[in-house]
């Protein structure tokens, strides 16, 4: 909880100072950009067999693309849930397709749609517990402009496996059917 009260502290203070008129002169965007974000991360496996909320925990995401227009950004996007407890590891990540639209040409309110690949492991050292699959990603945020090409994003994301998966068992088929569900609500810093 504590991790989720500083991303709201930190965007309630941006949203604070943030100078609007760097922030309409920044707003034409253009050429290549990349980003880091951090977030507090939840994440659910469904299946015949489970239904589980494996909990929350720190996660981290790094997206790079181009502008097509002022209104539409095109890119690719790694995010990596991991906890840990009692010798037993457990790691989600995804690799999506995105595209973020910003519904008024000079906003920063943008909306994020995509498609990816999300593969989940539970690991104690002897057993190891595995499944994947392909589902949309949807998500949204705010910019706000620290510099004319540095900007910071309060975002919500959340991205949902399609129930077609398997769920494997040291490499032995348990269950059909798994869906994978990662929700991030965190803070990112993107370099246009």
């Amino acid at each position: 909880m504590r991790l989720a009260t500083v991303l709201w502290s930190v965007a309630a203070l941006i949203f604070v100072t943030a100078e609007p008129s760097v922030a309409q002169e920044s707003s034409r965007r253009g050429g290549f950009w990349w980003g880091l974000g951090v977030s507090y991360g939840w994440v659910h496996v469904a299946c015949d067999i489970c239904d589980s909320d494996r909990g929350t925990a720190l996660s981290l995401s790094l997206a790079a693309g181009g502008t097509v227009s002022r209104s539409v950004v095109l890119g690719g996007e790694v995010s990596g849930w991991m906890t840990g407890e009692e010798e037993v590891d457990e790691l989600l990540g995804s690799l999506s397709a995105v595209a973020l639209w910003y519904p008024a040409q000079n906003g920063s309110l943008y909306l994020k749609g995509g498609l990816g690949y999300v593969g989940y492991r539970i690991d104690d050292g002897e057993n190891r517990l595995t499944s994947s699959g392909f589902g949309p990603l949807i998500g949204g945020g705010y910019e706000f402009y620290l510099t004319r090409h540095t900007s910071i994003q309060p975002y919500l994301n959340a991205i949902v496996t399609i129930p077609t998966g398997n769920l494997a068992f040291n490499g032995d088929r348990q269950a059909e059917g798994v869906s994978l569900s990662l929700v991030q609500f965190g803070l990112s810093v993107t370099w246009h």
